[in-house]
């Protein structure tokens, strides 16, 4: 049967969906997913990709306590309380069975006619609860509605936990806990699911007295990749994207500094490059000099060390082949690497 509003059948698109995250293009509804030949694959971007570690150990003993994956990482997800509301146009009788053998209600559940859709928002006093640094800045804000990020604020997802003991599924409630709501278990008769990127929670059978209206969960409040990968190229990571290069051109005596990625040299006379402290570096940073010049066979370019730092155990290096190039990185504190 075609879906409404579609030329496209459930079938169809049950498929489709299917070999998509089994990463095969659909090319035919009579082809297993196996016997697809075309790859395929979900698109994410980088500013809504976790790019910290999840804590495996959470509990919801206190509410807004924050968590991270060990005494060495960086704190990465909360637990925060919600408001749950719900989303106008999504109000039908699943019972009524306008959609034809769709299945848009359970079947075998009495319901009546109400909401479907619901959204979950921050309270009205997170900034007050929360001890979060990056509170009051969107979208760690009052009252915010998790949809309308766009990515930006998520709840974290149970797959990221531990098989046993795993703490991170949302709880839903039909009243404020503190006054005596229900919680409303994953096993109810509504049959409710929650897209933990979004925050939207779908109840396929509905009923009077399990609506939700509160919720209770993680969010994530760690370092997306994309602000990574930046930081990566603001201490010279290198790479593409949003990480930057630099060229330096160098035709006589100099001291490099910390911001030097690449260093070309095109000198008529033999030179010295001086490198800064290689505590002023970052752990892993790295940097290239190269004899653009094609002359460093005649011309000698002198890398040297400040004060009791070494490359590879010495104070200096030479290049004295033409076009030679040598990559350096950083230990952080007092020594350089060749690699």
């Amino acid at each position: 049967m075609a879906v409404p509003g579609t030329g496209s059948t459930n079938q169809s698109l049950t498929i489709s969906a299917f070999k998509k995250l089994a990463g095969k293009a659909h090319t035919s509804n009579l082809k297993e997913f196996y016997e697809e030949t075309i790859p395929s694959n979900v698109q994410l971007k980088t500013d809504i990709i976790f790019g910290e570690a999840i804590p495996q150990t959470v509990n919801t003993s206190t509410l807004y306590t924050r968590f991270s994956a060990s005494a060495s990482d960086p704190v990465t997800v909360e637990y925060v309380e919600f408001t749950v509301e719900s989303i106008s146009g999504t109000t039908y009788d699943a019972n009524d069975g306008t959609f034809g053998d769709v299945g848009f209600g359970g079947g075998d559940e009495a319901q009546s006619g109400g909401p479907h859709g619901y959204k979950l928002s921050l309270r009205s006093f997170y900034q007050a609860s929360s001890s979060f640094s990056g509170k009051g800045s969107s979208p760690f804000v009052n009252s915010q509605t998790v949809n309308e990020t766009n990515g930006a604020l998520q709840l974290v997802h149970p797959s990221f936990g531990p098989q046993a003991g795993n703490n991170y599924g949302l709880s839903l409630y039909t009243d404020h806990p503190d006054n005596g709501g229900t919680l409303i278990v994953p096993t109810n008769a509504i049959d409710w699911y929650v897209d933990y990127f979004n925050g939207i929670v779908f109840i396929q059978d509905y009923r009077e007295d399990f609506v939700p209206t509160y919720a209770r969960g993680f969010i994530y409040i760690g370092k997306f990749a994309k602000t990574l990968i930046t930081e990566a190229s603001s201490s010279g990571g290198g790479g593409s994207g949003d990480v930057s290069y630099g060229r330096t051109a160098v035709a006589t005596h100099v001291t490099a500094s910390t911001s030097d990625k690449i260093l070309g040299v095109n000198a008529t006379a033999s030179l010295e490059i001086r490198l800064p402290a290689a505590s002023g570096f970052s752990a892993g940073q790295y940097f290239t000099v190269k004899d653009e010049a094609g002359n460093a066979n005649s011309n000698n370019i002198t890398i040297l060390t400040t004060g009791s730092d070494t490359i590879d155990g010495q104070t200096f290096i030479i290049l004295e082949s033409a076009y030679a190039a040598v990559n350096i990185y950083s230990n952080g504190s007092n020594k350089f690497f060749i690699y």
